[in-house]
């Protein structure tokens, strides 16, 4: 497996890196998350813009996505953290109710400043539904304007079998995509399991780019500490408060893992 490299850090080594949230619904909110984030142990962070959004329903797309980008902005001034960039729509479990035009559109705004180190597109419009071209589209866009990109897939319904969650990663491994990601809810500890036996195949056989496996919730909270064992790169703890089901706080789960590695 290749190791992606974005400034001084490099995610594929080491112990799994620790990438914080920001969920603020306003600018000042955002950066006063920003400000805690860099007292607290991580090694970068998400910008879960989909909140911001959510407060800003009723303008227009273009609007949407020009104030996004000033605000990314601010945040590249007031951070020394790589910054990966999401907005995480209602069918996968976030806030943002965008129709595809408008949320590659805003993507590509964010895009076009060149300040996202990493922005987030999910994979899928459905179950094995998946539209090729404007994810390639996008990718080669996000390259020009020097963002790598993660296609990402969360599911809250289930775990599917092991099978389907190799099928996912390996659409997106061959979308282009320079990391990918796999969250899905576990309804037992078999299903845990499953998650890391797909994590280990993909480390030990057909990963090609870094790729992060999680398993969410109270029964999937192991995966977080533990993951990096089976291959995955990066692993999410709450700053501020949690942005998914399961996550630990920064300082418990740096602790775990300097003990865990």
């Amino acid at each position: 497996m290749k190791t992606l490299t974005i400034g001084d850090l490099v995610l594929g080594e080491g112990m799994p890196k620790i990438c914080i949230p920001l969920t603020g619904s306003g600018q000042d909110e955002i950066l006063k998350e920003a400000e805690l984030a860099e007292m607290l142990p991580c090694q970068l962070v998400e910008w879960r813009a989909d909140y911001m959004l959510e407060a800003m329903k009723g303008e227009s797309p273009q609007r949407q996505g020009e104030k996004l980008k000033k605000v990314l902005g601010y945040l590249r001034i007031a951070l020394d953290l790589p910054i990966l960039f999401t907005i995480r729509t209602v069918k996968e479990g976030g806030m943002a109710d965008l129709s595809k035009e408008d949320y590659y559109l805003i993507n590509k705004i964010i895009a076009e400043g060149g300040m996202a180190d990493l922005i987030d597109i999910e994979t899928f419009d459905g179950p094995g539904k998946v539209d090729e071209e404007k994810i390639r589209d996008f990718i080669v866009y996000a390259h020009k304007n020097g963002s790598k990109v993660l296609l990402s897939n969360h599911d809250f319904e289930q775990t599917p079998d092991l099978e389907e969650m190799l099928t996912r990663f390996f659409v997106m491994q061959e979308l282009g995509a320079d990391m990918m990601k796999l969250a899905v809810m576990p309804e037992s500890e078999s299903d845990v399991f499953s998650l890391l036996e797909v994590s280990a195949l993909m480390r030990d056989t057909y990963a090609e780019i870094p790729f992060i496996a999680l398993s969410m919730g109270e029964l999937g909270a192991t995966t977080r500490i533990c993951g990096g064992e089976f291959g995955s790169v990066i692993t999410f703890a709450a700053g501020r408060k949690a942005s998914a089901p399961g996550q630990l706080d920064a300082k418990t789960l740096h602790d775990f893992l300097v003990q865990y590695y």
